[in-house]
């Protein structure tokens, strides 16, 4: 995987996970373009394509956001806020299930990616879920605590 996400990381901000990649993906992809390279070298080109883009895939979990890329001509990033992240989901092919990989989609006001390949998709989903949720936690006490210290400010005038 790339350093895309260590490299745009801000100020006080940490990695919580990182999402683990699988090359068995590619696998299914291989195989069509080995056994129907006869066919225009298309399957072939497009199992070239997939391998390039597996290794330029990066995606985290940080404390304030989710931050990823895909693609290594064409790319695709993905920055967003952990308050701003609508919905999350996961899929996984017959192949995925028995290998244990398969596809999480981040939706966003932006839209929705899809990272592919990845390791244990369910557990990388329900880290970005916690993650979420400890994120409105902490924003509600950092509030209340504003909140508090300009309710004793005044009542001290």
């Amino acid at each position: 995987m790339g350093k895309y996400v260590e490299s745009h990381l801000n100020k006080n901000e940490k990695i919580i996970q990182k999402a683990k990649r699988t090359s068995l993906f590619l696998v299914g992809t291989w195989v069509k373009g080995i056994l129907l390279c006869w066919l225009l070298l298309i399957p072939t080109i497009k199992a070239i394509i997939e391998t390039f883009a597996y290794h330029s895939c990066d995606l985290a979990i940080t404390n304030k956001r989710v931050v990823g890329k895909i693609g290594l001509i064409k790319t695709k990033t993905l920055d967003a806020p952990l308050n701003k992240v609508q919905n999350t989901s996961t899929s996984s092919g017959f192949w995925g299930k028995l290998f244990g990989y398969g596809t999480v989609s981040i939706n966003t006001a932006a839209g929705v990616i899809d990272f592919t390949g990845i390791k244990r998709p369910e557990d990388f989903k329900m880290a970005l879920m916690n993650q979420i949720e400890e994120y409105e936690q902490d924003r509600v006490k950092e509030q209340a605590s504003q909140m508090a210290s300009a309710m004793a400010g005044a009542l001290n005038k």
